[in-house]
């Protein structure tokens, strides 16, 4: 670690929104008796700096600002510094994806061989959009058109690079 501290104060500031939102919630389940204010104010004057020297730190990295971001999937708030919500939009073409999104843009990126990510949360914001616009409003109606999809699916004839049933090894 530097002798200097700017190690200590950039893994400080990076769970900074992490530790708000916790501390936040903690008081938010205990009644709030007041003292949440007084917390997070030192959590906001701890996020900036805490060098050992005596050099001056500029006010805007004593402080690091916590906003809302809303996911463009799912619609999903999250508070995050602005930093993290640039890298995020940085990492998926200029868009806000929440954690929960941004796996499901993984997992899917991952299945297609290329692994575009691109092409990845095109199809995962369909859905979402999909279930946003349906499966909110209509919740019995979603899941019974899911399991058409899924009859329509097992109904269909096998392709001929696999087989109609699964062989086991004892069938050999």
């Amino acid at each position: 670690m530097a002798p200097n501290g700017e190690a200590s104060s950039a893994v400080v500031a990076a769970v900074a929104p992490f530790l708000a939102t916790f501390i936040g919630n903690h008081h938010l389940g205990h009644g709030g008796d007041g003292h949440g204010h007084k917390e997070m104010e030192l959590l906001a004057t701890t996020t900036g700096g805490g060098g050992g020297g005596g050099e001056s730190i500029p006010a805007e990295e004593q402080q690091q600002v916590v906003e809302e971001a809303e996911c463009e999937c799912c619609g999903m708030s999250e508070e995050c510094t602005a930093a993290y919500a640039g890298a995020v939009r940085r990492r998926f073409s200029g868009r806000w994806v929440c954690g929960l999104c941004a796996e499901a843009v993984a997992e899917e990126a991952g299945k297609k061989k290329g692994g575009e990510r691109e092409a990845a949360l095109a199809a995962h914001m369909a859905v979402c959009r999909r279930f946003n616009g349906f499966g909110r409003t209509h919740p019995a109606l979603f899941q019974a058109d899911a399991m058409r999809h899924i009859l329509r699916k097992l109904s269909a004839p096998a392709p001929l690079d696999r087989p109609s049933r699964p062989t086991l090894a004892a069938d050999t």
